[in-house]
């Protein structure tokens, strides 16, 4: 296969609807397979990437940069006629906690980060960082278990200076 099969051009046009020129790119193939390859790695610089659905096991390309787990597809064998994205949310919470992008998860990373930048500025001494990062990992198994202090308390309580003052209370 020819790789070379392509040519790009970068010109000013008015897009339906607006009144300033834009730059756009236009492309011109030679072969349908040239422009396949095109296409899939321009959809892969904005986000979109394959993955395959754990249920169904068919390949499907998600819509955003977020790591979509389960296809739109109908899931074989439901009666029901119900998408792999109905199935897998039915799977429990157990199922969906365990992706790495889970914004339980989020949280507990960023005031991870948070409180490492602080000890390398000097901000912060080790001993109280190292109290806030195990109340911290408390809180988000806490927070995995419980939903109803996920959705309350949970937020406000992760934040450095509430999890400061607890960890200074323990010391």
């Amino acid at each position: 296969m020819d790789t070379t099969n392509i040519s790009v051009q970068y010109v000013s046009a008015v897009l339906p609807g607006d009144e300033t020129p834009r730059l756009v790119k236009r492309m011109h193939f030679v072969s349908f397979v040239g422009m396949l390859r095109a296409d899939l790695f321009e959809g892969l610089c904005v986000g979109h990437a394959p993955r395959k659905c754990p249920i169904c096991g068919r390949w499907f390309l998600t819509t955003n940069a977020r790591h979509t787990k389960y296809c739109g597809g109908i899931a074989p064998g439901d009666k029901l006629g119900r998408t792999c994205r109905q199935i897998g949310n039915l799977r429990g919470r157990e199922q969906r906690e365990l992706a790495d992008d889970h914004p339980l998860k989020l949280v507990y990373e960023r005031r991870l980060n948070t409180i490492n930048r602080s000890v390398s500025r000097g901000m912060l001494d080790r001993e109280t960082a190292s109290a806030m990062k195990k109340l911290a990992k408390d809180k988000l198994l806490r927070a995995i278990s419980n939903s109803d202090y996920a959705k309350g308390s949970y937020a406000q309580e992760m934040e450095q200076d509430s999890l400061m003052a607890e960890a200074r209370k323990v010391q």
